[in-house]
């Protein structure tokens, strides 16, 4: 009798869906060139992958803590949904690793890329005040990546999504089809287009309101930022709030828009930025972190090295533990995509 319920048990077990082993995140880099808008875009691909690769040296110079990957490691014959990552002013392709990591984890493919002119290692001024290009860099390398060999096979086109921080989350904004006005209204507080920490030092006087080459950009690009391919947008502290006035701006936007930022936020105030885009965006839901959530909490994790070299976007209110923030911004995130791709 023993026997019969032993085998019993073992067939019962076998036959029960066994859960999939964790996916491990690979990754490939590529350098793509828009050669119609003189711009290289480096472009990091992070998707699961099965593969068992070997622990990396951290560099204990860096910044911020570091995710374990295995480079150009097999891809799986599966579809995945994809989600295209914007970094914000003056980062890279790396700034949100964290957020990068679970997503991969949770069986997505993940695009992230260098923003020319607006990133860390390739800072051009003008490049800082064409936010609508960004854009136009996540169009191009999406067209791209769905080429390529392997990865684009494993990509379901029916399952792309946006992800952004900051002039990254405006960016995804423009992607879902949202229009900025860049002309400064004549009651316009003076410090709401205050250049940003991040803004290269530069010899070169700029008229930014009507620089020819600006102004050229604004009304060749601006009407071309929405992405009908990408059905779903999460952004996080997003800037730029002051170009958008009225819901007219935001009425092409149908896809759904989920916004998360800290209260306590002094570079892109919620009130001006998050909550403006909340009221404009019918589509749009919108969570708030308490007043000690400031803006760059939603970058990687800081080394102690980080910490003493660059505390202006490393070190948080005492009272905010970065990595809890993470952890619940990733479950709105999962949830948020699960439920709209």
């Amino acid at each position: 009798m023993k026997n019969i319920l032993l085998i019993l048990i073992i067939l019962c077990v076998s036959c029960t869906p066994q859960k999939e082993k964790n996916y491990r995140i690979g990754q490939k880099s590529l350098i793509l060139v828009d050669a119609s808008r003189n711009r290289s875009l480096a472009t990091e691909i992070w998707y699961p992958t099965l593969d068992v690769g070997i622990d990396k040296k951290e560099n204990k110079k860096a910044l911020f803590k570091t995710i374990k990957t295995i480079k150009n490691a097999s891809v799986l014959t599966k579809k995945f949904p994809l989600l295209v990552v914007s970094h914000g002013t003056g980062g890279n392709r790396f700034s949100l690793t964290w957020f990068i990591e679970k997503m991969v984890k949770e069986g997505y493919v993940v695009v992230s890329l260098d923003h020319y002119g607006n990133s860390t290692f390739n800072k051009i001024p003008r490049e800082f005040v064409k936010w609508w290009e960004r854009a136009i860099d996540i169009q191009f390398v999406l067209t791209n990546v769905l080429k390529q060999d392997e990865i684009g096979e494993i990509i379901d086109t029916s399952r792309i999504g946006g992800v952004g921080f900051s002039l990254g989350g405006y960016t995804n904004i423009a992607l879902a089809g949202g229009y900025v006005d860049r002309e400064i209204k004549k009651n316009e507080d003076d410090k709401t287009r205050a250049m940003p920490n991040e803004f290269p030092e530069t010899d070169e006087i700029i008229d930014f309101e009507n620089d020819s080459l600006i102004v050229l950009s604004y009304h060749r690009y601006k009407d071309h930022v929405k992405d009908e391919r990408m059905k779903a947008f999460f952004t996080m502290a997003p800037a730029i709030g002051f170009g958008f006035h009225t819901k007219e701006q935001t009425n092409k936007i149908t896809a759904p828009v989920f916004i998360v930022a800290g209260k306590g936020d002094t570079v892109a105030p919620v009130a001006s930025n998050a909550e403006v885009y909340h009221d404009l965006i019918k589509t749009s839901e919108i969570h708030l972190f308490n007043t000690n959530v400031g803006h760059y909490v939603f970058l990687n994790e800081s080394t102690e090295f980080g910490k003493k070299v660059a505390p202006l976007i490393t070190v948080d209110n005492p009272e905010v533990d970065r990595k809890e923030i993470h952890k619940e911004t990733l479950k709105l995130a999962v949830d948020f995509f699960n439920k709209n791709l």
